[in-house]
């Protein structure tokens, strides 16, 4: 028996990268898995490998930062299923945050990063709530970034979008737990994804790679078991946290 069986999961940005890496551990726990993604035609090709393995899988074209859409997302998958047990907040803008000086930032960047990391979490937060609560249950997990404990320069827009998810995690946690609703929260350390190799040169990898205790960037597999962990009852008294999974590049007190 897997850990999860008989769960309904959504994973947003599951299209490739971490997403992607979720959305295939909770299936092979015994989840269905809806992969949400801006990119459906990307996430119906993931959706059909996930498939491939047995598990019932399929994707969803969604813009997080469009409240409607996540409506929409939520009340299909009901219809579909009728339950929604885990939501997983993967999806941000991370690739094209290139590395910018503060003042140097176009503030139609800005705002479209706040648009999709701070808004869309909460939007999607928004729309699976009544149905979490309603049902006395439900699992939330947000993706943070180890970014937030190092602040490094020229991620300011970021970085900042991603702090903003701890709080949200702990007041929907305080909001959410009388109702049997957990809200826990994933910070990965620098991991390496497409994403990663985009966004950081070479030297600032290999830099950052002799700051990590374990010697070596985190791989998605790597943040799997932590999800895994929030998504089962193997947690039952755990919410509100964020759990910092980086191999020791930062070691929170």
């Amino acid at each position: 028996m897997g850990t999860l069986d008989g769960k309904v999961a959504v994973v947003t940005g599951a299209a490739q990268g971490i997403g992607a890496a979720y959305a295939r551990h909770l299936a092979q726990c015994g989840s269905t898995v809806v992969l949400a993604d801006i990119d459906e035609n990307l996430a119906e090709g993931t959706a059909e490998a996930v498939a491939a393995g047995g598990a019932t899988a399929w994707a969803a074209g969604v813009d997080i930062a469009d409240p409607d859409q996540c409506r929409v997302l939520v009340s299909d998958v009901l219809d579909r299923t009728g339950r929604l047990d885990i939501l997983v907040n993967n999806a941000a803008i991370y690739q094209e945050a290139r590395s910018t000086p503060a003042e140097e930032i176009p503030v139609d960047v800005w705002r479209r990063i706040v648009e999709v990391n701070i808004n869309g979490t909460y939007f999607m937060c928004r729309a699976v709530i009544p149905h979490m609560k309603e049902r006395g249950s439900g699992v939330i997990v947000n993706q943070t970034s180890g970014s937030v404990f190092v602040a490094p320069p020229g991620m300011a827009h970021y970085v900042t979008t991603k702090a903003a998810v701890i709080p949200l995690t702990q007041v929907l946690a305080r909001e959410l737990g009388p109702h049997g609703v957990r809200v826990n929260a994933i910070a990965p350390g620098l991991t390496d994804t497409p994403a990663t190799r985009a966004v950081a040169p070479e030297p600032v990898i290999q830099a950052s790679v002799a700051g990590i205790a374990m010697g070596r960037l985190a791989t998605p597999d790597d943040l799997c078991g932590t999800l895994e962990f929030l998504c089962s009852d193997a947690s039952a008294f755990v919410t509100g946290q964020t759990i910092a999974v980086n191999g020791g590049s930062h070691m929170l007190p």
